[in-house]
């Protein structure tokens, strides 16, 4: 054409890699297109890793110039390829219109002939988008097909890669396979191992954050940008700084690969004879030690407490008596006549704030609250040895015995229902069910070992565990306890504030670090302004005494 127009020149990649020309080779063809015709360049379009399957205006390159605003800056839109716009027959043709319709214009650079404008260059135009949309299918396939190849024979077949472990080359150099990261797989055995003791999840998660301990993802980000061999496109090679979350550590705990198992869609993935399929000939965690952690974590479930910045020892752990809502504490700044500043701190009842009733709501003194409790705690573990619970992981296999016997029903009822009836599918049939038998009987005749649990002492008693324990870290020990604080605005007539504390599971820590059965009697509920009868039932059957009712919120409670 003889008159100047402005084009917009368009480069696309679906798989974009440090060693990819594509996208430069690309634009030079464009540019060289544009100058030899005098065009003015309105504007480049670079979509790396942008799969032909995605529709034009949803592209972050593209889009922004095919909205009303973007689209008045180019008259004509030029490509090498036709699949560079788009893979998809039905959005390119949809495409096409628009174009038509906003009166622009679309070159293909190796198809100079091709032209929109006329109903012959519209279908030749579709012809070649039916062929690329083809061709994506095709390319679908193989991928598909090669990911399971890849998963049934327990090969690597990309994606995020498995926390502690690295994808290397195998033998034959031909796919990758999954090996122990060293400092990583470290920190996961470390990580299942306290998780198995005892700790909570969310200790686990602040202690990392603490330490500065780089998430895996962080990690990964890290390891690239020291190796040139892993980077790769426009990977990131520089840490997020993201933070460790409790909900972080219990998926990573949960997820098969801890065991050394394939995973696929967060499962074990199995193979056509139901076993399942590893991932690594190095497991990071034995498939006892896997199950054992998540059965310590999901036994003692997840806290409903509302975290704050500012922890306070007994928000969500203590309650009102009146009404059972959970306390938080509240801090309210005020100034003195004298210019000074002060911060009263209380727990308060939030019945009122989530508009439930309640007759008398519990208000107290966080600094009062705190002593009472700790005085309650430390009276009667302070000079104990503190101990922690470790649980040994057992071997059962009953679970997978399960999945294989159900198989086999399976099995034999779709051999019922005529489903192997020809002879190559009766041949499946007879083969596997004969190695659904096998793997029946070996896991039948493997031995059935319980998980031991035992009590450790730590060196330590446990007022002095307890003293340098931080806040959040108490909280969430109590909270894992059953611990419970309950607290009344006035208990006793005239008296301020009433408090009974439950001490929950703690007794059994006592009992295992060697308090007897005498000694701790009456010993998990204590009171604190409150009448006795309240936390002692023998006080409640003692005849001719008239005694205020017991509120239900103890009535729940069961001291032994």
């Amino acid at each position: 054409m003889a008159e100047t127009q402005r084009a917009l020149l368009a480069a696309r990649i679906s798989v974009d890699t440090d060693e990819s020309t594509s996208i430069p080779r690309q634009l030079e063809h464009l540019h060289a297109w544009a100058e030899g015709l005098g065009h003015d360049v309105a504007g480049v379009v670079e979509d790396r890793a942008v799969s032909g399957s995605v529709d034009l205006p949803e592209r972050p390159s593209m889009g922004p110039w095919l909205t009303e605003e973007g689209r008045e800056k180019w008259d004509v839109l030029a490509v090498t390829t036709q699949d560079r716009l788009s893979r998809d027959d039905l959005h390119f043709m949809a495409f096409v219109k628009n174009v038509l319709d906003w009166g622009k214009k679309i070159i293909v650079l190796d198809d100079p002939s091709l032209d929109i404008s006329t109903e012959t260059g519209r279908l030749i135009a579709y012809a070649k988008a039916t062929q690329a949309a083809a061709e994506l299918r095709k390319i679908r396939q193989r991928v598909a097909d090669s990911r399971d190849y890849l998963r049934r024979n327990g090969l690597f077949a990309g994606g995020h890669t498995p926390f502690g472990y690295l994808a290397e080359d195998s033998q034959d150099g031909k796919n990758r396979v999954l090996v122990p990261e060293e400092k990583y797989s470290k920190l996961l055995k470390e990580i299942a191992e306290r998780v198995r003791s005892g700790v909570s999840t969310n200790q686990v998660a602040r202690e990392l954050n603490v330490a500065g301990t780089l998430t895996w993802r962080d990690y990964l980000r890290e390891l690239r940008g020291k190796d040139a061999r892993r980077r790769h496109g426009t990977a990131l090679t520089e840490p997020k700084g993201t933070n460790w979350s409790p909900n972080v550590v219990r998926r990573i705990l949960k997820h098969p690969s801890c065991a050394g198992f394939l995973a696929y869609k967060g499962e074990p993935y199995e193979d056509d004879e139901g076993n399942p399929v590893m991932a690594t000939e190095y497991p990071i965690l034995t498939h006892a030690e896997w199950r054992a952690t998540i059965a310590a974590f999901e036994s003692r479930g997840n806290s409903d407490i509302r975290r704050t910045g500012e922890a306070s020892l007994l928000t969500g752990i203590a309650r009102c008596g009146e009404c059972g809502a959970r306390m938080f504490c509240h801090r309210l700044k005020k100034t003195l006549a004298t210019g000074e500043v002060k911060v009263y701190r209380h727990y308060s009842c939030t019945a009122r704030s989530k508009g439930m009733p309640c007759v008398s709501p519990a208000r107290i003194p966080e600094d009062l609250l705190n002593a009472v409790f700790e005085e309650a705690l430390l009276s009667r573990l302070g000079e104990l040895a503190e101990v922690v619970k470790v649980t040994e992981p057992g071997e059962d296999h009953t679970a997978e015995l399960e999945q294989v016997t159900a198989r086999l029903l399976r099995l034999e009822k779709d051999y019922e229902n005529g489903r192997y009836d020809d002879e190559e599918k009766e041949e499946s049939y007879w083969r596997t069910l004969g190695n659904l038998t096998r793997k029946q009987k070996e896991l039948k005749a493997k031995p059935v070992r319980p998980a031991v649990t035992r009590f450790v002492e730590t060196g330590l008693t446990w007022a002095q565990k307890w003293g340098g324990t931080n806040t959040g870290a108490r909280r969430d020990y109590l909270t894992s306890r059953g611990v419970q604080v309950h607290v009344w605005k006035q208990a006793i007539p005239n008296v301020a504030h009433g408090v009974v504390v439950s001490l929950g599971d703690l007794k059994q820590l006592a009992q295992a670090a060697g308090l007897d059965s005498a000694s701790i009697e009456g010993w998990q509920i204590t009171g604190w302004n409150v009448p006795a009868h309240w936390t002692d039932p023998e006080l409640r059957e003692f005849p001719g005494l008239k005694l205020s009712p017991v509120p239900s919120v103890l009535r729940e409670l069961r001291p032994e």
